[in-house]
């Protein structure tokens, strides 16, 4: 059994209480004296920090208990006291582990790596290596000296260089200094949004306003060039106060945004604008000169003819028929359906739509004189107008003294004796 400390110093104060004895006797003191004193040695208990009733020294003597870092106190009992860490929980101390070789530790810490990386240790590539190890100890590529394998870091571009490194090797290329490329902030092939580079000169918006801050005159951060300028006036209708450039500021204007809209100062039911500036002496035609532009005119060419009862609104002469009688109403220049045509038969028909103007029966086509009803044909040959009594009659269109088929007017023997007249 091996002497531990807790068993020698228990060996010493046996020895103490017979040397007090001892010199009890001696002096002539009576040993129940001496023995009073005995109590008064202190008592040693067992160094036993597991508590399983045996020394320390006697567990890791026996192998009952390992003491790897040769403290004398079991490794357990190391762990449970926090004096070494045990962080992948394998009742080993964790610097037993990196010097047995069983854990690596390559960054010298006393923490095994994998320990370090559950714990949020940084091993961006997932190879169970710290990456401040892979680019200290293996040597891998490290351009920015962030102690991260190039490997992890941003390559928006995919390029094959990080951005980091691209930036400081030519600093024009992240203009507005967020670290971030720009090309990978306004170009959608690479995320980014192409409206940021509105007018696709390959610089950032932002960069350029920065610059030159009248590239945007509303400081809403979009380029002027890229916003709506309606009237091409060179500004942009955020600060334009005439957007559509007809004259009237956008305020006092009824469609700001139409040259041919404005408003109606002369209340003559034409838009002032309707020429595509403010001119309210050039706002509209008015045909017939009644102070009411056509537009709104109800009576466009003022024959009295209501533009939806007119044929024909810009002629006064023309509009309807409303007594049916086949001249237009407004044949005199005004709507007077009473007045509207010649009828000479007076037969209701005006004779511009009277198929037979003189009433005489025969019609106009067939009529040698529209205007006179004894003057019309000769349908029977017998020299004599078939009208010649005022009406069509062929049997009846004059006197045959001598019955020969030829009235007197045109027989050259009239009584048919054989002599001529």
């Amino acid at each position: 059994m091996r002497n531990g400390p807790s068993r020698i110093l228990q060996c010493v104060s046996r020895i103490l209480a017979t040397v007090i004895l001892c010199l009890g006797i001696c002096t002539g003191a009576n040993a129940s004296a001496a023995t009073f004193m005995i109590p008064l040695i202190p008592n040693f208990p067992l160094v036993d920090c597991n508590t399983n009733g045996v020394e320390d020294t006697d567990d890791i003597t026996s192998g009952t208990s390992a003491d790897c870092n040769l403290n004398g106190i079991p490794d357990e009992c190391d762990i449970d006291s926090g004096f070494s860490l045990d962080c992948n929980g394998n009742s080993i101390p964790d610097t037993c582990d990196i010097d047995a070789g069983t854990a690596k530790d390559c960054n010298g810490n006393s923490i095994p790596d994998t320990c370090e990386i559950i714990a949020g240790g940084s091993d961006c590539n997932n190879n169970l290596i710290i990456d401040s190890c892979e680019v200290l100890l293996l040597g891998v590529d490290d351009c920015n000296g962030n102690l991260v394998p190039d490997e992890c870091d941003t390559d928006c571009d995919s390029n094959g260089v990080i951005d980091d490194c691209e930036i400081t090797a030519d600093p024009s290329k992240d203009c507005d200094f967020d670290g971030a490329l720009d090309l990978c902030q306004y170009s959608s092939e690479y995320g980014g949004v192409d409206a940021l580079d509105c007018d696709e000169n390959l610089v950032l918006d932002s960069c350029q306003i920065t610059a030159n801050a009248l590239l945007d005159c509303d400081t809403d951060g979009i380029l002027d060039s890229c916003e709506t300028d309606t009237d091409s006036d060179g500004t942009i209708d955020d600060c334009d106060d005439d957007d559509d450039n007809d004259g009237v500021l956008d305020g006092a204007d009824s469609d700001p945004l139409n040259n041919l809209l404005c408003r109606d100062l002369d209340t003559d039911g034409c838009d002032d604008c309707s020429s595509g500036t403010d001119d309210v002496a050039n706002d509209g035609a008015d045909f017939d000169g009644d102070g009411i532009c056509d537009v709104t005119d109800p009576d466009i060419d003022g024959d009295g003819a209501l533009n939806a009862d007119d044929t024909d609104d810009f002629n006064v002469n023309v509009c309807s028929d409303t007594d049916g009688d086949t001249c237009d109403d407004c044949t005199n220049g005004s709507y007077d359906p009473n007045n509207d045509g010649t009828d000479t038969d007076n037969d209701g028909l005006c004779d511009s739509g009277d198929p037979d103007i003189d009433g005489d029966g025969a019609l106009n086509a067939d009529d040698t004189d529209d205007f006179n009803v004894n003057v019309c044909s000769d349908t029977d040959g017998d020299t004599c107008d078939d009208c010649t009594n005022g009406s069509y009659d062929p049997n009846n269109d004059g006197t045959d003294t001598d019955n020969d088929g030829l009235c007197d007017s045109g027989d050259p023997d009239i009584d048919g004796d054989g002599i001529l007249n």
